[in-house]
């Protein structure tokens, strides 16, 4: 073979074999969906739009306080927290969020003569959910709460009422660690909440029924006597909520990335 026919052969065949490479590699990657997938580019999924907010829960002025109907007693509780994010801004959006109120001792009268005291837990059943609208104006539709920015909203929270160290009269009434309502409290709160500052806090109330207790008890079971006592309709919720932060920017008022 001549240099000139090695050449001419070279120039030919060194195409075609890389052209049969991509062929073979085109061919395989079709034939294993997998592979082909792992081939390509993975995007991260984009941020979900919308507006990061944190709200206080109850202030000196108005703590957040429960009356519970069958008692005629009230219970007051420390000073909570909301975060939430509104997930969108035209007309009536999602909204989700999280919330956080600590523990309290509370004092009330059973039997209407037989002092008790209690600890009293609100535990969270899931995330805060509903939907808000957004609405801009300090003359419009902000007037009511004297901000340039704020939210309809329309909250449902969802909370098991958890007792401990309850005594009656002062002994102790064995309840054991698992004493709590059957099913979650359902606390639903409307309200003009503003998102921009400086913003007073806003006073809200509504009312709930609380549901029968399950699991108290160490020796008997207490959950019928505790459900006759608390459990039933017409129980209140009044606290106030106070804007603490509002969008990424860092803190103070910013809720941080």
């Amino acid at each position: 073979m001549s240099v000139l026919t090695g050449r001419v052969l070279r120039a030919f065949l060194l195409p075609a074999v890389l052209g049969l490479g991509a062929l073979s590699l085109a061919s395989a990657s079709a034939a294993d969906p997998a592979r082909a997938r792992q081939a390509e580019p993975v995007q991260a999924p984009a941020a979900a739009p919308g507006l990061k907010f944190g709200f206080y829960v109850g202030d000196e002025q108005q703590p957040t306080t429960s009356r519970v109907a069958k008692l005629g007693s009230d219970i007051t509780f420390p000073q909570g927290l909301f975060d939430g994010k509104i997930l969108g801004f035209v007309g009536r959006v999602p909204i989700a969020g999280k919330l956080a109120i600590p523990p309290t001792s509370s004092y009330f009268v059973s039997f209407r003569f037989m002092p008790a005291t209690g600890d009293v837990e609100l535990i969270p059943d899931g995330d805060a959910t509903g939907t808000v609208e957004v609405k801009t104006g300090a003359t419009t539709g902000c007037k009511a709460v004297g901000t340039n920015l704020c939210a309809d909203s329309d909250v449902t929270n969802k909370m098991f009422i958890k007792l401990s160290n309850v005594k009656v009269d002062g002994k102790v009434l064995d309840v054991g660690p698992n004493c709590r309502t059957a099913q979650s409290v359902v606390v639903n709160i409307k309200a003009l909440v503003p998102l921009a500052f400086p913003a007073p806090p806003v006073k809200v109330t509504t009312t709930f029924p609380t549901p029968g207790f399950a699991g108290c008890g160490g020796r008997e079971d207490l959950s019928p006597l505790l459900t006759g006592l608390v459990s039933g309709p017409g129980n209140t919720l009044v606290t106030h909520l106070k804007l603490r932060c509002t969008g990424d920017g860092p803190p103070p008022n910013g809720c941080g990335a």
